[in-house]
């Protein structure tokens, strides 16, 4: 892999002002805290579609696939989204709504690039 250059930084720069623009802070703030639940089935009932903890979900899973389908195609630098994102920590933190949200969809690829740029992560 290159070493980052000057596009890269630029990338990952417009990336955080997605973030931040999206209420990415808030969001993930909400994942981390005590009132989000790993639990898909306790999730549902807790935050049905068109509740704020259901945005704040959608938010974090649409915008790690929306990085994790730049990083597949080989337009991120791994070694520059690795040192800036803890995705693997995320992934983990939210991967049972993910795949609740999978199985009951039957879209077998739904969140699949947040998933497996998760597994890159950890190796």
């Amino acid at each position: 892999m290159q070493r980052p250059n000057h596009e890269d930084a630029t990338l990952v720069v417009q990336l955080a002002q997605w973030w931040s623009a999206s209420g990415g802070a808030a969001a993930k703030g909400w994942l981390w805290s005590d009132e989000f639940t790993p639990d898909y089935a306790e999730f549902t009932r807790k935050f049905p579609a068109g509740s704020e903890g259901y945005a704040n979900a959608t938010t974090i899973l649409d915008w790690y696939e929306t990085v994790g389908t730049l990083y597949k195609h080989g337009l991120l630098n791994k070694e520059l989204l690795f040192d800036w994102l803890a995705v693997d920590l995320d992934w983990d933190r939210i991967k049972g709504i993910a795949l609740g949200w999978r199985a009951e969809s039957g879209v077998t690829g739904m969140y699949e690039n947040f998933e497996a740029m998760a597994k890159a992560q950890k190796g």
